[in-house]
């Protein structure tokens, strides 16, 4: 323990978090009002307005092409309301990590874009997968599945030189959670939960996010559901391939495993999901996703 009260372990995490953005304040209070049910879209849209480079992000996606809406809005509570609570919560948490997931990842060899259909392709196949779980948990999954690699990012920024060398010289030899460990001393899931603990996230998304890779050391639910929609982003998105039930078997112990029915519907719909929703990353920068141009099958 040191003289502020961190543990040894908390400063090594510190120093992967320095140079990624303070989440929106903005946003920490509405991630925060969206747990209650009672709580009403004015009032989120009067917090959003407080900030406005946050509220000037969610008008520009919410106009996207992929809500199409009915009219172009420019007041942040008629934007909410046309969108539905169903889409608040996707807008919202998009606005506020799209600038950092957009980046390219030399140290994991990924284009700019890559992680962020990888990372949208796990919120929508998270929240699809989570539709019979309880409330609390699902209106978490989009969110948890959209931040669950955010710590590779953290890891990119900090790997230079011979460091970041190395780091791929191991990953190509023994895999990206060896590298993580013997290079950065850390797992890009240690270090994703310790930001969303920085960024007062509710505590559930940050314990879905540190143990998405193993979900049996934890008690949550939520982690083995991002681990399930981790799977799938990589074989139906990155690795452009189907799914059966046969492929979690080799996933991480603890995986949530869906039946037949669900997964057959997330494997036909998600792809054109990911492929549409290309459109939100539009309102918050000029980055195109590296497989924006390819044709859709």
């Amino acid at each position: 323990m040191t003289d502020d009260g961190k543990t040894r372990e908390d400063e090594n995490l510190e120093r992967f978090a320095v140079n990624i953005p303070p989440f929106p304040r903005a946003a920490q209070q509405v991630m925060g009002m969206l747990r209650d049910p009672r709580v009403q879209i004015p009032r989120v849209a009067e917090v959003v307005s407080l900030d406005q480079g946050f509220a000037t992000k969610v008008l520009r996606m919410a106009n996207s092409a992929y809500f199409g809406l009915p009219r172009k809005v420019s007041n942040v509570t008629e934007a909410l309301v046309l969108l539905g609570w169903a889409n608040v919560r996707i807008v919202l948490i998009s606005a506020s990590v799209g600038p950092i997931l957009c980046r390219g990842l030399k140290s994991y060899g990924m284009e700019e874009g890559v992680l962020w259909e990888h990372s949208v392709g796990s919120a929508f196949a998270a929240q699809m997968l989570a539709k019979d779980l309880e409330a609390s948990a699902y209106s978490m999954a989009f969110t948890s599945g959209l931040l669950h690699d955010v710590g590779k990012v953290a890891v990119d920024m900090q790997l230079r030189g011979d460091l970041r060398k190395k780091f791929i010289e191991v990953m190509d030899t023994c895999g990206e959670a060896v590298a993580e460990r013997e290079v950065v001393g850390h797992t890009h899931a240690d270090i994703g939960g310790y930001l969303c603990d920085r960024w007062n996230l509710p505590p559930e998304i940050a314990e879905a996010i540190r143990f998405h890779n193993q979900p049996r050391s934890s008690e949550s639910a939520l982690a083995g559901v991002v681990s399930a929609a981790n799977v799938l982003a990589n074989a139906l998105l990155r690795e452009g391939r189907g799914v059966g039930i046969g492929d979690f078997r080799d996933a991480p112990d603890g995986t949530f495993v869906p039946g037949e029915k669900l997964l057959a519907k997330v494997v036909e719909e998600l792809p054109s999901i990911v492929a549409s929703s290309r459109e939100l990353l539009g309102g918050t920068t000029e980055v195109v996703p590296a497989h924006a141009g390819r044709d859709e099958k």
